[in-house]
């Protein structure tokens, strides 16, 4: 980000100046004592009254918007019509990125927000239904990205190995399944395996499970990525 673009220069320094108001007081002195007595939920209370959680909000919006325009500037030859971005289409998105800005503050999603909203500009995703990948990014948790980005889901690795994954992968790959981003198959028993080896492994395993990256969750990593296309990865536990 160059210090002379007055874009840059602007939001930066909106952004500060929302930083250096967080510590203004929250309320008058009587609320500010009662509120200070609910262990834990007060100070989450005051926040919402003394307007502490919409500066949060702002500043929030105002590193979505850096984040998206540096993505913009990076996919511009690839961006066939930039009144898209003043387009009602892309309103639509930006109420839906609104709406999570409220709900979420980790800045690795934030950041994948802001990438989906200027990649939904580029010529490579015209024909996708943007609205369905942003609402599957707003659905999803940080660690259920982590998990949808592992090489355990991509290409023939996951129909050629069997991997046991804990209680937690689990659950994060169901949801991932109920989104359509991960196909989830149901394996035969081994019939070479005696009835009571196949017994045992339903009992301690449960039905044995694959699950794959969906064409629709390709579609979807390369919609949230930045200029390579890569995602970090993350081990499975």
């Amino acid at each position: 980000m160059s210090i002379d673009d007055p874009v840059d220069a602007h939001l930066q320094s909106l952004k500060q100046d929302l930083e250096a108001n967080i510590a203004d007081s929250l309320g008058a002195p009587t609320l500010a004592g009662i509120l200070s007595l609910i262990p834990g939920v007060g100070a989450a209370v005051q926040s919402l009254l003394g307007g502490r959680a919409q500066r949060n909000v702002q500043r929030r919006w105002i590193e979505l918007f850096l984040e998206m325009k540096k993505r913009i500037e990076q996919a511009r030859a690839s961006i066939p019509d930039h009144s898209y971005y003043g387009s009602e289409e892309f309103q639509t998105l930006l109420a839906l990125a609104q709406e999570q800005l409220w709900t979420t503050h980790d800045k690795d999603k934030l950041r994948l927000l802001a990438i989906a909203l200027a990649n939904s500009g580029v010529d490579e995703f015209r024909g996708d239904d943007k609205e369905l990948m942003l609402r599957a990014l707003r659905t999803i948790s940080p660690s259920d990205l982590r998990t949808l980005d592992h090489e355990n889901l991509k290409g023939w690795l996951p129909l050629t190995n069997r991997f046991e994954y804990s209680d937690e992968i689990l659950g994060s790959l169901s949801r991932l399944a109920s989104l359509g981003l991960v196909t989830e198959k149901f394996l035969r028993p081994d019939p070479n395996a005696s009835d009571e080896q196949k017994l045992h492994s339903v009992l301690h395993f449960g039905p044995r499970r694959t699950f794959q990256l969906s064409p629709f969750g390709q579609r979807f990593m390369r919609f949230v990525a930045a200029q390579d296309g890569q995602q970090d990865e993350t081990a499975l536990p």
